[in-house]
């Protein structure tokens, strides 16, 4: 099992990744601590086509986030519940998905 960052290891990390905010869970459906960003794409076919490949990374990591599609927007939150907040598990799908997107 992954150990729980604290708050300031967590935002150490963010710092790097834009526009990722972490906070506690307010309308997820998950518990505790989080990290979250929302995307904006030109369709909803854009949007579902990023989701296939954020679920392919998830899948590679073992490491599941909420997925939030509407419209042509998205939103990604990620936390691990086994310690109710953010683990390098967390840190490493954001960054995957930075390289995603800006790569």
């Amino acid at each position: 099992m992954a150990d729980l960052l604290s708050d300031e290891n967590v935002e150490k990390s963010l710092n790097g990744l834009d526009d990722w905010n972490y906070n506690d869970m307010g309308t997820s459906t998950l518990s505790g601590r989080q990290i979250q960003k929302q995307f904006s794409f030109n369709s909803f076919e854009s949007a579902a086509t990023f989701v296939q490949h954020v679920a392919s990374i998830a899948s590679e990591l073992s490491h599941y986030p909420e997925i939030h599609i509407k419209g042509s927007g998205v939103t990604i939150t990620s936390t691990t519940p086994d310690v109710d907040g953010v683990t390098d598990n967390d840190i490493a799908l954001a960054e995957s998905i930075e390289i995603l997107v800006t790569g």
